[in-house]
Formats: structure tokens, sequence, C-alpha cells
């Protein structure tokens, strides 16, 4: 591991660079964050299609699919792309890491990211919500369609906007959870040193990077359906592909945001801690005692 030879350079950023940079991210590391893209997405479309897909063949259901698809996947975004998260986080100082080795190191990770996302954003949650939908109830699947499921993900979308590099604390920087040591960098006192400080800046950028991922999906929606029109993807199928590309293309600006993320984990740290002077003596540590040996 080399801390001088990152596949970025160490320094800070606003918020605009940040996403120019995630495209840059993106086409360089395309082939091994598409798979891991793939991994980490097509459990949680299977999920949602058996917890949902059944509006498709409801009538009065079909149009609200699009909203409830919309807040589970918002729900869901974060947690979905955690190979991606895990992948960058190595490929900061080892290059290219592979496929396969980043599925091994997440789930050799601290059993709390499961009750951190299930539960503390509500992604498991949301999906309970969703039993509560009913084909022969319609007042009812309305009141949940529009009031308890925009409230679940509302609490997740909370907590995630003053607390977003909680996959980062667990997966790349292998913090203990629990405290056995008085002087112990453990779990929470390492994210509240990470996040407090700069609250009002994280969910500045929380808000900014929501506002431009709403039209992106759009954008990416309309594309996919522009696409099939002029190859005429449908034109010998009795069924509407739109649900689908509706999916991929929220997934698509889910997997963007990500890099994004994680950015912008480095953009605070190298702020709040002096990350680039702790990295460049860590570097010279590491050539001194080559040296030596």
């Amino acid at each position: 591991m080399r801390f001088d030879k990152t596949f970025i350079a160490i320094r800070e950023r606003n918020v605009l660079e940040i996403f120019d940079l995630a495209l840059h991210v993106i086409t360089d590391h395309f082939v091994s964050l598409f798979w891991l893209f793939v991994i980490g997405v097509a459990p949680w479309v299977l999920i949602d299609m058996v917890f949902v897909g059944w509006m498709l063949d409801a009538d009065e259901y079909f149009g609200f699919y699009y909203w409830v698809m919309f807040l589970l996947i918002v729900s869901q975004a974060q947690a979905g792309t955690t190979f991606m998260t895990q992948y960058l986080g190595r490929a900061m100082f080892v290059g290219r890491p592979g496929v396969w080795a980043t599925v091994k190191d997440v789930f050799s990770s601290s059993p709390y990211f499961i009750w951190s996302h299930g539960i503390l954003r509500t992604v498991f949650l949301t999906l309970a919500v969703c039993l509560l939908l009913s084909e022969t109830d319609y007042a009812f699947s309305m009141v949940v369609c529009f009031l308890f499921l925009p409230g679940m993900v509302g609490l997740g979308l909370a907590v995630r906007a003053f607390r977003p590099f909680v996959s980062e604390i667990l997966l790349l920087e292998r913090t203990p959870v629990s405290k056995k040591d008085p002087e112990q960098v453990y779990f929470a006192r390492r994210s509240k040193a990470l996040h407090v400080s700069s609250s009002s800046d994280l969910f500045g950028r929380f808000a900014l990077c929501s506002i431009l991922a709403v039209p992106l999906g759009f954008a990416c929606f309309s594309m996919l359906v522009s696409i099939d029109s002029v190859l005429n993807i449908q034109a010998n199928s009795e069924y509407s592909y739109s649900p689908y590309y509706w999916v991929v293309a929220l997934w698509v600006v889910a997997g963007f945001v990500c890099v994004a993320r994680f950015l912008s984990y480095i953009d605070t740290r190298i702020r709040q801690e002096g990350w680039a002077v702790e990295l460049r003596m860590r570097a010279e540590g590491q050539i001194l005692l080559d040296t030596i040996e």
C-alpha cells in the first residue's frame, strides 16, 4: 500500500468539482464498478419486485408503482451500493482491487452495518410498510403510499443527511462498534467526530445532491425510453418495459451518488483532519522503513 500513490489528487474540492471528479472516477474504473453495482443492486431489485411487483398487473395501481418504487430505491440506495464504496476505498491505495476480493471484504465487515442501514436508516422498515399495501383495500393503500411510506423514507433520509459516512467508517476504517478501552476510537465517537463539526456543510451537500439527483433520474429514464422508441424494442411485445426502465434509471443515479458521496467523504477528511499531510507523513515513514530493511 502506497500512501502517496492515490488514484485522485488529495486536495480540497467544492461540490461541483466532486461531481465532475465522480464522472472521471466512474470512467476510469467502469468495469469493476459496473459488476459491483450489479452484484449489489440485483438482490434489492428482486426484493422490490416481490413486494410491489403486483402493482404492474393491477390497473388502478399501475401509476402508483412508479412512486412506490422511487421511494424504495431512495431508501435502499446507500445499502445497495455498498460494494462500490468498498472498492473505491481499496482502490485509493492498492490500484484496482479484484471484484470478488471486494465482495469478500464487505461480508467480513461488522454485522452492525446491517443494523445501521436496515433499522436506523429504515431500509427494512420501509419494506415492512410495503406489506400494508393491499390490492383489495384501495383507500388504505393510498394512505400507505402517500403517508406511511414517505414518512418512513423521510426518517431514514434525515439520518443519512447528518450521518452520511457510516458505510465508509464501518467498511473502510473498520472502526470497532463496541468500546473496549477508554482511549479507543470506537464507532460512535468516530462518527460524531467526523460528522458533527461539519453538519451544516454535509446537510447542504445532501440537499444539493438530492436536488440534482431527481432531474438526473428523469433524464436517464427519458433516455432509456427514447432509445427503446428508436430501436423499437417493445414493437413486438404486448408489455411495456417503462416500469423496468424506471428502476434502471433510478439505480444508475444511485450509483453515481455513491461515488460522489465517497469523494465527499475524502474531502471531509482532508478539511477536518489534514488527511493530505497525514498521508504524506505515512508515505515518508514507509519509504524510511523500506530503506532500513
